[in-house]
């Protein structure tokens, strides 16, 4: 497979950026290459550290006062593999800057200048556009390294939200390797008409790239798609035509079903990015009754969120008898699970739950409902209110199987796609999974009627 670069497009912004580099007056030290990103380690920047690089990459301008700084851990509140350093100027008129710094690399990871006071109003022409453009543009030669320069697509405009009506202008430049797209990776760049940068994102995985010459044929991936990709039959709210969203049995993928096959290993890869794996939901019904945990509790006890599972069960058990057969535990937990290295916790655990119908899921997630647990005491409860299934009115017996299901969907989605994409990380995880390199066959979104076994389109 050629690999495709994006000099072209880089090779035409040249010369212009260069005519306008003295202009626009945002290149500061002559830096033009990210030689930090290089530098991988184990060691994490210190505040100072990383305060030297935000200011590396973007100035403070002036009569911004330091504000507030931290770091930010691997998937807390910027949801990254590998955390951030997180500052924040202000300036007395209340405008604000926020950089996120990576912690080990000291590569800029977001930018955001916030002037909600701004009230100028300017138009939209083709040369403030073209500055604008310009301005993120240099802005790219400063913060990326030309090799990563290289594997930018050309630049989408977009909408950003400012209390400016007509500007600023934002650009989103999606990442392609060796030509081929990486979904969900990309830099995006907001800038005014002059050419001033006020925000900037980096999503752009760091994993060690699949080995494109093994790759297997299409003809091949198009078999395994065919023949293992696996749907779930599942009650969903779906709007058919202009009727109002109703629940619907359906035949729809779950994050967790196969729907990809690895372009490189032809193993079936579900929605999260990993090897796909059976998947058996039991009801509370078919699980042996569960006793209500007596160890841990007290002010100096240590409760254990396995033995928090076990108080939800023994709850729900007891409480709901009638509901057993329309209740199941979630395998995927809250990421708050212990660890207090043997003392005591005082924050309550959350267990989660859904409904099922005939033992099919309903809802696709947004039925789901948790239950929390005091470890002080070891009770569980779930609210003022009584728990109640989903109401759903759905006596029909016929039902199409899977094959033919899918039958009907592959007859909608006849595009073979080839891309890459970031596997999601596990709670427990702590180095972020390798990106893979899928196929996947796309073409219209909907679903299939489970009753009837025509397709539904979104």
């Amino acid at each position: 497979m050629k690999k495709r670069g994006r000099k072209g497009f880089w090779s035409r912004m040249s010369i212009l950026m260069l005519s306008s580099v003295l202009a626009l007056g945002i290149i500061e030290d002559g830096g033009t290459l990210v030689q930090a990103a290089e530098q991988q380690s184990d060691k994490i920047l210190s505040e100072q550290e990383a305060i030297k690089f935000a200011k590396k990459w973007m100035a403070v301008p002036a009569r911004f006062e330091y504000l507030s700084g931290g770091y930010v851990g691997p998937y807390e509140g910027i949801r990254t593999p590998y955390g951030a350093w997180v500052f924040q100027w202000s300036h007395p008129n209340q405008s604000r800057i926020v950089y996120n710094i990576h912690p080990v690399s000291g590569q800029l990871l977001y930018y955001n200048y916030i002037d909600d006071k701004s009230e100028t109003t300017v138009p939209i022409t083709t040369k403030r556009k073209q500055m604008a453009l310009e301005g993120a543009m240099q802005f790219l030669t400063k913060v990326m390294t030309p090799e990563e320069r290289e594997n930018l697509g050309e630049p989408q405009e977009g909408n950003f939200w400012s209390t400016n009506s007509s500007e600023p202008y934002h650009f989103t430049f999606n990442r392609v390797e060796n030509g081929i797209p990486f979904k969900e990776n990309y830099i995006s760049v907001t800038a005014s008409g002059e050419g001033k940068i006020l925000f900037f994102r980096r999503i752009w995985s760091e994993g060690e790239m699949p080995d494109i010459s093994k790759i297997i044929s299409e003809k091949k991936a198009r078999e395994l798609l065919e023949q293992n990709t696996q749907p779930t039959m599942q009650y969903k709210r779906v709007s058919s035509g202009k009727e109002e969203a109703k629940y619907m049995l359906v035949y729809d993928y779950l994050p967790t079903d196969p729907q990809f096959v690895d372009a490189i290993s032809g193993e079936m890869i579900d929605g999260e990015g990993r090897v796909a794996k059976p998947r058996l939901i039991k009801s509370l019904k078919d699980m042996p009754p569960v006793a209500a945990p007596t160890e841990g509790k007290g002010f100096s006890g240590v409760f254990t969120y396995e033995q928090a599972k076990e108080s939800a069960i023994h709850y729900l058990q007891t409480t709901y008898p009638d509901l057993q057969a329309d209740i199941y535990m979630l395998d995927s937990q809250s990421d708050d699970i212990d660890s207090y290295d043997g003392k005591p916790r005082w924050q309550d655990y959350f267990v989660k739950f859904g409904w099922l119908k005939n033992g099919n899921l309903v809802g696709n997630g947004d039925t789901n409902f948790s239950l929390y647990i005091t470890p002080r005491t070891g009770e569980s409860g779930y609210g003022k209110d009584p728990l109640a299934p989903p109401v759903i009115e759905d006596n029909n017996k016929q039902i199409v199987d899977m094959a033919s299901a899918k039958k009907t969907e592959q007859a909608m989605n006849k595009t073979l796609e080839l891309y890459y994409f970031q596997p999601k990380i596990d709670v427990d995880e702590v180095v972020e999974p390798k990106p893979r390199l899928v196929y996947r066959l796309s073409g219209a979104y909907g679903v299939v009627d489970a009753h009837t076994g025509k397709w539904i389109g979104n």
